[in-house]
């Protein structure tokens, strides 16, 4: 069968399995799993939670990292007819229940190498609630074969949960049809073909890591290396591409500023790339330029748009083309892939181009909704079968997309639209400044949204006090240099001490609700004042 023929994705693992069983599948950790193996895998857990009483379209949440282990289970849960639900492992125990709560799972996947005592405690708290809680290893010794219920292409894949950047997480639901619909987009959009060689150390169980960086390679059945997600050291990252020669990598932009910042660029020879992805949060010019230059190479980093609402790919350029940035430093994340259709909406009136709205976007890889949240999904959706991204942004007059800000992040000064991106461009910059982050207070004067100032301090607790005072006039004059005004406060904090997403986002509102509760006074994080 044609891949284009594929209708749902375990169809799609059978048929691999079946014509190209000792073709390897993925390589973790330098080990290789073939096709055989993998969809081998994938019989044995699906027909263990048959035998568990697993019903058609439950919901089963899967708490595990990069791993072989993650597709058996993430796979198997689908062939016996139930919803995937992956989180982020080290969430914390509370965190794993509360998004099993939301979406009613009564399974909870752990890790099989989780330590004794964790387990231990994961099987009370589990108890507690009701839920049963299994490893992989449970599933040894079970025969591969049952009486697996028909899969469709409208049934639901798996939700991906939002991470909660701003708001309360809201489980976007993904069928099999929404899927492959993407993989094939962005399979045409970035030219991908069966001769790429990825790597990638994306987490599997967020968006881009799991449908760009492994599903894409499973349709082509293309080399893929994965890697542990370790955000603390990059150099693995690094080294796979060399050693592998890959041609297609994909991280947000603070990965590649690790790398800016972290790494000797002599040390590694990325020249056999043809993409390095640069999505997933808002892209840098400066990063783009910077890596580039640094690694010796040219237009291989490419700027893209996605989101899970729409699976996960929305725009990218291709490889090759030179960077586009604006007068105000945004970037263009090319143009729409095939069959995505954009518009620019401000009070439900479509904009023409070049004027700054809200992206609403049309494509049949668009999520039906949020889980089990009709009142969400409502608010979600537009007219025509467009639904509303909640992002900020336009379009040139040949159609480029051009991302500014978050609609609920944005900053609104003296009757200027500010983005907090652009003032943390030029914060992250500034000497000593580890990391930024800035929000707009109104605290009801006639001055309006006034902008609030974080920055983490490198070392910042072993810098003298005295010196935190003079570090934070030079910050300010640096900031006015460049914005042509001076924030309302500026905050010297301690290292990690702005609140991330687990993928690096910054959560612009949690900060926000910390600083207006005195929440980040209490922790004892601000340095000055």
């Amino acid at each position: 069968m044609n891949p284009e023929q594929f209708t749902t994705l375990t169809e799609m693992l059978a048929l691999r399995a079946e014509n190209s069983a000792e073709k390897v599948a993925f390589i973790f950790n330098e080990r290789a799993v073939m096709f055989e193996e993998l969809w081998q895998g994938i019989n044995r857990f699906g027909a263990f939670l048959l035998a568990q009483e697993l019903r058609r379209g439950e919901t089963v949440v899967v708490a595990l990292p990069n791993s072989a282990e993650f597709f058996s289970a993430f796979y198997g849960i689908q062939r016996a007819g139930g919803i995937a639900v992956p989180v982020f492992p080290e969430a914390g125990v509370e965190r794993i229940f509360s998004l099993a709560n939301l979406c009613e799972a009564k399974i909870i996947i752990a890790p099989s190498n989780l330590p004794a005592e964790r387990l231990s405690y994961f099987r009370q708290l589990a108890k507690k609630r009701n839920i049963l809680l299994f490893t992989v290893e449970n599933s040894i010794g079970t025969s591969p074969n049952a009486n697996f219920p028909q899969i469709n292409p409208d049934d639901i894949s798996f939700l991906q949960y939002t991470s909660g950047s701003t708001g309360n997480p809201k489980g976007v639901m993904l069928t099999h049809a929404n899927l492959l619909t993407n993989i094939r987009q962005m399979i045409a959009g970035m030219e991908i073909t069966p001769n790429e060689i990825f790597v990638s150390w994306l987490p599997v169980y967020h968006d881009m890591g799991l449908i760009l960086k492994t599903m894409v390679p499973f349709y082509l059945a293309a080399q893929t290396h994965l890697l542990p997600t370790n955000l603390r050291n990059i150099h693995p990252w690094l080294k796979a591409i060399q050693r592998h020669k890959a041609t297609f990598t994909a991280a947000p932009d603070f990965a590649y500023r690790l790398c800016l910042r972290h790494v000797d660029p002599n040390e590694y020879d990325l020249s056999s790339l043809r993409v390095a992805l640069n999505a997933a949060e808002p892209v840098r010019a400066s990063t783009m330029q910077k890596f580039e230059e640094a690694f010796g190479l040219k237009n291989i980093m490419v700027a893209g748009y996605g989101l899970a609402e729409a699976t996960v790919g929305v725009s990218m350029w291709k490889s090759q083309t030179p960077k586009f940035v604006d007068l105000r430093g945004h970037v263009s994340v090319g143009a729409p892939f095939p069959d995505v259709n954009l518009l620019i909406v401000s009070d439900r009136q479509i904009l023409p181009p070049n004027n700054i709205g809200e992206i609403a976007i049309r494509s049949k890889a668009n999520s039906l909704g949020y889980y089990r949240n009709p009142e969400e999904s409502t608010k979600l959706f537009w007219k025509d079968g467009y639904f509303l991204s909640g992002d900020l942004g336009y379009l040139d007059e040949d159609g480029y997309l051009y991302i500014v800000s978050r609609k609920k992040n944005i900053i609104k000064r003296a009757g200027q639209t500010i983005s907090p991106q652009e003032i943390e461009e030029v914060v992250d910059a500034m000497p000593n400044v580890r990391f930024s982050a800035a929000i707009g207070v109104d605290k009801g004067g006639i001055e309006g949204e006034q902008v609030v100032l974080f920055a983490e301090i490198r070392n910042g607790e072993t810098i003298p006090k005295n010196e935190h005072h003079e570090m934070a006039i030079q910050m300010v004059s640096g900031f006015h240099t460049h914005m042509g005004f001076r924030p309302a406060r500026l905050y010297l904090l301690k290292p990690r001490s702005i609140p991330l997403t687990h993928n690096g986002k910054i959560q612009h509102i949690r900060l926000k609700e910390k600083y207006l509760s005195g929440a980040l006074k209490e922790q004892g994080v601000i340095l000055y004042p």
